[in-house]
């Protein structure tokens, strides 16, 4: 037999037999069933992924669009909200099933600090929060803060969070609109040394500073856990000789891109850790004279709180804090007005929220303690989804949330919690972008969490339409997420915080209603 017989056809035969194959796998479909539902699927404790297209998110976004109308004293409320909010039926209210945490349920709803009945004609289910009639009661003292004439002291917020509110993003929108409704003005407590530039303000410094955070990668030569109110500190390096060493300076100039509120406050707050020899402060406004601070040695913390009186009147253009002398720990420079509210951006990239019960207790609660807090959100879950393998895993994550929640709780008695779980995050399967498996795993821990321990939740990941929404918010138009599948843009940041901030107005309403009715009933 020849061998040249037939090589042509056997050729052709074997790359039809490859190509057939390829094609095969790649045309299978990606559920379980199906004409290819015999072929071998790995991974298949991956949820199914639900497409959804930027026009399917934008109807979503849409369903939120009716604004939360904004009043300005009880009787509008009163007369408003008889209009817009009818009296709901809560005897035939269908109720929640106690083991799944979603919205209150309707028998549970006595009137304890406000009445919630007419939430769902109010907002969308979407935006509500989530928790138990007594974490509502303790949002009604935050509310009850706000509803002060003077707001004074300063009304402070606590926005913890990790990357996904770094440079001001989230905090800084919601910030400037409910400044705009409640007063007050400045940025909060900022990074002495900022890892990524803020919005909230335009920052340099000279000298070797170095900075140490506890969360991320940790510098293991640092023998202390006094990381403060942001769990990081900034110190000028020792090492250098003072004879050669460039002066240590921290500045501040309006970013001008940023909020203008952000450029208006009269009140400098410096949150420091050891001072361990006396050292001069340097106080240096708009290029003017500077006014020199004694800070004394202290071994744990010193929270220096110096009214800016030049600002009353000047218009903020630079802030100058150079210091000579020592190396002092500086955890936090903070600036606003002495009424009003203001919200602090507090970012911790790489966290998972696991961080505070590491600190040093003692100087955490002196920090804390320096400032009126009325409330605490707390923004993680989405660096530790890469690395849940089961629910078993997930519940574990929840527990060590759990011990966090209970730290705040412990250290500031009857201040609302807010927990703002992860944001849908996608990655690469194949050609697609699909949600994360364990991402639901990870926002139930921490919902159950909340639930438990009488604290509220924003469910952001439903916020924004559920699995499959990141890629959709990733191919809009703006964008509103960037090409990590992660994070937000800051449209996406901008569309977040503003959602949350009619959720807070739709409760606030809620809450002024209730005091309206209560004065009409025990009015003589």
């Amino acid at each position: 037999m020849s061998h040249n017989n037939h090589p042509v056809r056997r050729t052709l035969v074997f790359f039809a037999a490859v190509w057939g194959g390829i094609f095969a796998f790649m045309a299978r479909p990606h559920s379980t069933v199906g004409l290819f539902s015999a072929w071998p699927h790995f991974g298949q404790n991956h949820a199914t992924v639900a497409s959804m297209s930027p026009a399917d998110a934008q109807v979503i976004l849409d369903r939120y669009a009716a604004p939360v109308p904004v009043f300005d004293s009880i009787q509008t409320v009163t007369d408003s909200l008889a209009e817009l909010m009818p009296i709901k039926d809560t005897a035939n209210a269908h109720p929640a099933s106690p083991a799944l945490p979603t919205k209150e349920v309707e028998s549970e709803r006595p009137f304890l600090g406000y009445d919630r009945g007419a939430i769902d004609q109010f907002l969308h289910e979407n935006l509500q929060l989530v928790g138990k009639a007594e974490a509502f009661v303790t949002l009604g003292n935050f509310f009850a803060a706000l509803n002060a004439p003077a707001r004074k002291p300063t009304i402070h917020v606590l926005h913890y969070g990790d990357s996904q509110i770094e440079g001001d993003r989230i905090t800084g929108h919601l910030r400037n609109a409910w400044q705009s409704i409640w007063g007050g003005s400045g940025p909060g407590f900022l990074a002495p040394v900022s890892p990524i530039p803020t919005l909230a303000m335009r920052q340099s410094w000279s000298g070797e500073w170095q900075r140490h955070a506890r969360f991320g990668k940790r510098d293991t030569t640092i023998r202390h856990d006094r990381y403060g109110l942001m769990a990081a500190f900034a110190q000028p390096n020792a090492t250098q000789q003072d004879s050669i060493a460039e002066a240590a300076t921290l500045r501040f100039e309006p970013h001008p891109r940023g909020y203008r509120r952000n450029r208006s406050f009269n009140q400098l707050h410096l949150a420091l850790g050891q001072v361990s020899e006396p050292t001069t402060l340097q106080l240096r406004i708009n290029e003017m004279d500077s006014v020199s601070v004694l800070l004394e040695p202290d071994s744990l913390t010193r929270n220096l709180l110096l009214p800016l009186t030049a600002l009353d009147t000047a218009v903020f253009e630079s802030l100058e804090l150079r210091f000579n002398g020592g190396y002092p720990e500086v955890n936090g420079i903070g600036m606003w007005t002495d009424s009003g509210i203001v919200v602090h951006n507090l970012a911790m990239r790489g966290s998972s929220g696991t961080v505070f019960r590491q600190l040093d207790r003692e100087q955490f609660s002196l920090q804390l303690a320096s400032i009126r807090t009325e409330l605490v959100m707390l923004q993680y879950g989405g660096n530790t989804v890469p690395y849940i393998e089961d629910r078993e895993s997930a519940q574990r994550y929840g527990r060590w949330f759990t011990s966090q929640i209970r730290l705040f709780q412990s250290l500031l008695p009857d201040v609302p919690i807010i927990v703002i779980g992860p944001s849908d995050m996608a990655r690469k399967a194949g050609t697609r972008m699909e949600t994360y498996p364990q991402l639901a795993l990870v926002r139930d821990a921490l919902k159950e969490a909340a639930w438990a321990n009488n604290i509220l939740y924003w469910d952001i990941f439903e916020v924004m339409g559920g699995e499959g929404s990141m890629a959709a918010w990733v191919q809009s138009d703006p964008p509103l997420a960037s090409s990590d599948h992660i994070h937000f843009t800051s449209a996406g940041a901008k569309q977040i915080a503003e959602l949350f901030r009619q959720s807070i107005q739709a409760e606030w309403t809620l809450w002024q209603n209730t005091q309206a009715e209560q004065t009409l009933v025990h009015a003589p």
